[in-house]
This record gives C-alpha cells, structure tokens and sequence, in this order.
C-alpha cells in the first residue's frame, strides 16, 4: 500500500491545506530559521524604492519584513502556486499598509517583464521544483542587471538523528526523503546552479544548523512516522526493527536526549551588468 505524505508540489490536492500552514509556522518559529532568513534580507543589498521578488512566498511573513525595508516608495511581490497558501497571506497581512502583493504563479514561467525586480530570493522551495534551472532563470530574467538572487536550501542528506542503530537510520531517513523531496540534495546544488545561470560574484554566504531536541517538532518536520510506515510497508522485513527505532526516539524524547539536527546553506548571485 502507497504511504501518503503531504504533496508540497500541488497543496491544492492535499485533503488538509492546513497541514502546510501549520508546517510553516512551526519552522518560521525556530530561533535558527528566524537567523539566516534576516540574513537572507541582508543579503539582497536593499535600499528603499526597492522592488523585491520573494517566490515560494508562504503565508507571507517574509514579504512583511522585506516591505519594511523597502519603505512606502518599494514594492514587495509575494508569489506562490498555491492558491490556498496565498488565500492565508493575504488574509494575514491585509491591515499591515505595507506596500506588499500577494499572487498566485509558477516560478518556471513567470508572467513578469524583464528586469522588472531590484532583487530576488526564494527559500526552501527548489526542492520541491519540477525544473529548478528553469525556474532560476526565469528569476534571473526578471531581476534588472546587478541586481542580486539569494537562494537558501536544505541538504537532506545532513539530516542526522542520535539512534545506536546507524544502517538502519541511515535506510529510514534517507528513503523518507528521497520519496517525499523532489531534490532532496538541493541545498549542495545551489553553487552549480547559480553558475550554469551564468551569475557573477557567487557566494555561499551563510550556513545554517536547525537543532531540534524535541520529537514532536521534529517529528512534525520530518515525518519520522511517515518515514517508518513507508520502509514497513516497502520491506515487510523491517516491520519490527522500524517500529523499535521510532519508539527509541520517543524514549529518548522522554528521557530528555532526543537529537536531531539538518542544515541549509545561502548561495547569493548577481545577474551581469550586461
């Protein structure tokens, strides 16, 4: 039997849209996300009057601080696929008299003209893109020359939990994330990219850790439950040893020892002068 887990490439067909706003809020929440997301602001050279393109916008929380930077005279456009998603930001953010717009829109054909943004950044969603080289390019298109793209993702591949079982951890994690991410090696592909976009000045400007010691945010991020149920029902074999490794962790939770930790890395680019 398929295991389902939450579809971030279509959230319109989801049967629980509220899943991926209660996701959302719960990483905003995490001191280390709050970190490299303003150092992500920081890193589009802002000045006010800027236009700014934030794509994958969320619920919009990044659009807000970006519009305080930009002032009255800027213009922040958040953009996402789903419509529900965009529904929430708007719903949030309508009061705020910031000069801000929500849309929906796909990232790999965008409707914008070139070299409309002063800058753009998009977090955590190449790994869930059909095409991310298609997709940066169209963001380089519509960034005017010398304008900066600041992209930030995580490598699943560092996703590390504290189990004395290591093979069988290593079997767990890495086949939940390869069947649920589309590009679960995003974070590591952003240098390559950026330069097959023909961007200047590349730069890995910032590394981030998320530590999580509780289980249930980290399972509520992960999906360690989802993750054992799909190698259980894949190899039958590992039925028992799946269901001991998830109730280790919550023992280890209990016990005050739970560790699990995953990084992300910030890539910035500017787009040719010419």
């Amino acid at each position: 039997m398929a295991i389902k887990s939450p579809n971030w490439s279509n959230i319109e067909h989801s049967p629980n849209t509220s899943y991926f706003v209660e996701y959302l809020d719960t990483v905003t929440a995490q001191t280390e996300i709050q970190r490299y997301k303003h150092k992500t602001y920081q890193l589009l050279d802002i000045e006010p009057g800027h236009t700014i393109l934030d794509v994958g916008c969320g619920t919009g929380d990044d659009v807000l601080a970006l519009a305080k930077l930009v002032g009255s005279e800027g213009k922040v456009v958040g953009l996402d696929s789903s419509q529900s998603i965009v529904s929430e930001a708007q719903q949030r953010h309508h009061q705020s008299n910031l000069p801000i717009v929500f849309q929906t829109g796909d990232v790999h054909t965008l409707t914008f003209a070139d070299n409309t943004f002063d800058s753009c950044r998009a977090d955590r969603i190449f790994m869930h893109l059909e095409n991310p080289a298609q997709a940066l390019s169209e963001m380089v298109r519509v960034v005017r020359p010398g304008g900066r793209i600041v992209l930030r993702e995580p490598d699943w591949d560092t996703l590390v939990v504290d189990h004395p079982d290591h093979i069988l951890t290593r079997a767990i994690v890495q086949h939940h994330f390869d069947r649920v991410i589309r590009h679960p090696w995003s974070g590591r592909e952003l240098y390559r990219l950026c330069s097959e976009a023909n961007l200047v000045s590349i730069n890995v400007a910032d590394t981030s850790t998320l530590v999580l010691t509780d289980f249930a945010t980290a399972n509520q991020l992960y999906g360690f439950d989802a993750a054992v149920r799909a190698v259980q029902a894949q190899e039958t074999a590992l039925h028992t040893q799946a269901e001991a490794w998830l109730a280790h962790l919550k023992q280890a939770d209990e016990k005050g020892y739970f560790f699990s930790a995953v990084t992300g890395f910030t890539v910035v680019g500017q787009k040719p002068l010419i």
